[in-house]
């Protein structure tokens, strides 16, 4: 393999990146011949956003109102792009106070962008809502194994939730229990000791997942009972 070559295959490619349990969101898109980027990430409740141009292997997010530049670089790999600061000191004023952007970007499954599982859980929400549970669950059962390592925990509990009541609905108790057994301790346990060590705000959001869970579990219990 010639330099060139080498240099080709390593191109930056446009499309959607993520990371692993989706807290970070490169896009990349052509524009009048031009590659640009935009990157969003939430560390906790922090939180950065970066657009710009990028020449080569650097991006540059302009500053606003005498903010300095940040310049990122971007590493293409086999699985996506590895996304670093070039400029850690003034990339900090683009994030919240403990924000943060570096990591590897996967390039994601088909079916597994962010507009793809907004279209895929609209379409199960008209299944389900229809009583159409056998189509409700062919929609979505797909997007637990296909896009795990890229779901953002709160999306990951939401589609467990979903998939879990809908295999309820279906009869199959077993895989109900399977799909919820990662809320199961928590679930067992009460509110408070649930939501241990996680800050208020984001202790919220994972409890009205645990408790959901609660409530299916329970249900999925019982059906396998009566079995």
């Amino acid at each position: 393999m010639t330099a060139a070559q080498a240099a080709a295959g390593n191109a930056l490619q446009p499309g959607e990146y993520i990371t692993e349990k989706g807290w970070g969101r490169l896009l990349l898109k052509e524009q009048n011949g031009a590659l640009t980027f935009s990157l969003e990430s939430i560390t906790g409740e922090d939180v950065c956003a970066l657009n710009g141009a990028i020449d080569g292997d650097r991006g540059v997010a302009k500053g606003d109102n005498g903010q300095p530049d940040c310049s990122v670089k971007f590493t293409s790999g086999q699985q996506g792009i590895n996304v670093t600061a070039a400029m850690p000191n003034e990339c900090k004023a683009f994030c919240g106070y403990n924000g943060d952007f570096e990591a590897p970007y996967l390039r994601v499954k088909d079916g597994c962008g962010r507009d793809d599982l907004d279209r895929t859980r609209t379409a199960f929400k008209r299944f389900y809502e229809g009583k159409n549970y056998k189509a409700a669950l062919t929609t979505l059962s797909p997007a637990l194994p296909n896009c795990l390592p890229t779901l953002e925990w709160e999306e990951e509990g939401a589609i467990r939730n979903d998939l879990a009541i809908t295999q309820y609905k279906n009869g199959l108790y077993a895989q109900c229990l399977a799909t919820l057994d990662k809320y199961a301790e928590d679930a067992g346990k009460d509110d408070d000791a649930a939501v241990d060590g996680w800050t208020p705000v984001l202790a919220d959001r994972y409890l009205a997942i645990v408790r959901a869970a609660r409530t299916n579990i329970g249900l999925c219990r019982k059906g396998a009972m009566k079995k």
